[in-house]
């Protein structure tokens, strides 16, 4: 299990940018290939939808939910993850932005033991470079876990970008592997719809993910993602 798969850091960020409304309140709706955590599906290597609602007010300040369908294997119990989050995020006219914050999650059909939380803090840095820490103590994750994303944006023009994003994943139980994830992608946005194709990988093998088919979760792939945004409230 593990925890949600869109950027806090890039909502958050987004909500502020800018010359924000007071208060805005929005969905974002994705059809994925697969739904990956980190290169590793959650999925069984098949495809998602995936839906959020964001509230921001230009104090800072947001809050949101996010769900998604996932698929641990075979007798699992859990069919829909669904996170809420919030938190305080600023960024600056010269590029700089920070962001601190909480992350619940929670898996529809399994136990409340299946459920934990997050404190999670990034960095923005003018040129469309990201930093991104999570950090959990959770008897869900036997332990204590932590995880650190680097991102970097390239723009292509004409609402083209070049996207990298490397991630570092470390658990103090032995009953988790540690593992470095890296990704590789182009993202067209298009009004309000938005499309990414990328390819990732990680450090993980077989015998630390596999589907109930046997075929790799962490395996080198290609992943294909439509998403859609509505406001819902601008004020």
């Amino acid at each position: 299990r593990s925890p949600m798969r869109h950027s806090l850091f890039v909502l958050a960020l987004a909500a502020v940018a800018g010359p924000a409304s007071a208060s805005s309140l929005t969905s974002t709706f994705t059809l994925a290939s697969d739904y990956l955590f980190d290169g590793v599906s959650q999925t069984q290597n098949d495809p998602a939808f995936q839906a959020s609602l964001d509230w921001s007010h230009d104090s800072g300040f947001y809050l949101g939910t996010w769900a998604s369908n996932v698929d641990f294997g075979a007798g699992d119990p859990a069919d829909v993850e669904i996170d809420f989050y919030g938190g305080f995020a600023r960024e600056y006219e010269s590029g700089w932005g920070w962001t601190a914050g909480f992350a619940h999650y929670t898996y529809t059909g399994a136990p409340s033991s299946y459920d934990y939380t997050e404190l999670t803090a990034g960095l923005t840095f003018p040129g469309g470079t990201s930093l991104q820490a999570w950090a959990s103590d959770d008897d869900a994750l036997d332990g204590s876990a932590w995880r650190v994303k680097a991102k970097h944006s390239i723009d292509l023009g004409d609402d083209w970008s070049l996207d990298f994003e490397a991630t570092r994943t470390n658990y103090s139980s032995p009953l988790f592997t540690d593992f470095t994830h890296g990704q590789l992608g182009v993202s067209k946005t298009f009004g309000n719809f938005a499309a990414y194709l990328g390819y990732s990988t990680t450090t993980l093998d077989r015998n630390d993910a596999a589907a109930d088919d046997g075929k790799a979760l962490a395996g080198g792939r290609v992943l294909f993602t439509l998403s859609a945004t509505v406001d819902w409230l601008n004020l």
